[in-house]
């Protein structure tokens, strides 16, 4: 019995259409060929914002890096990025882009690297809300004072803290079910 519960799962069972070594040899290559031509799982990115998404999704740090530090934006279609590379951008980006997106969509991207009229990079317009923030903290009158009382302080990060949670409700009802009694 033990036999027979191998032989489906065993390589070398003989196919119906003839002897063994000449189908193994022959679905051999088919299989090699599947993983080849499967295409990769179809995703519709519809803004820039789904790109970089879909960038730091696939961990492709040193790709996220550059697309935040040198890609102006200045447009998006699916299928197609035209931008403005910030000075210091590396020659290859637009065709390093463009290949990614080729593998982790699985259709064809157009990048294309043009002169100017880009939008500001991820990492400007970070930079740029970033002195905005440290800006309206340091006009706070409380952060005023801090920083008089203690000259030469730095205002050295900025934290937006999340509201707190309401108390817990069971707790409420305990005490009206005591005040009842």
């Amino acid at each position: 019995m033990r036999e027979s519960a191998e032989l489906p799962q065993s390589p070398a069972a003989p196919s119906p259409r003839g002897g063994g070594t000449a189908a193994r040899s022959s679905a051999a290559p088919a299989m090699a060929a599947q993983p080849s031509t499967a295409a990769p799982p179809q995703r519709t990115l519809r803004n820039f914002d789904d790109v970089v998404a879909l960038i730091d999704q696939r961990r492709d740090i040193a790709l996220k890096l550059d697309v935040e530090k040198y890609v102006r934006l200045i447009s998006f279609r699916t299928g197609a990025v035209a931008f403005e590379p910030a000075p210091g951008a590396p020659n290859n980006l637009a065709q390093r882009l463009s290949a990614r997106l080729k593998e982790w969509t699985g259709q064809p991207w157009l990048v294309a690297a043009e002169g100017g009229g880009g939008a500001e990079t991820l990492a400007e317009i970070k930079a740029r809300e970033l002195d905005a923030a440290r800006a309206q903290a340091l006009a706070d009158p409380f952060v005023r004072q801090v920083m008089e009382v203690f000259p030469g302080a730095e205002l050295t990060e900025i934290r937006t803290l999340a509201p707190p949670e309401p108390a817990a409700a069971p707790a409420d009802d305990e005490t009206d079910e005591d005040e009842d009694d």
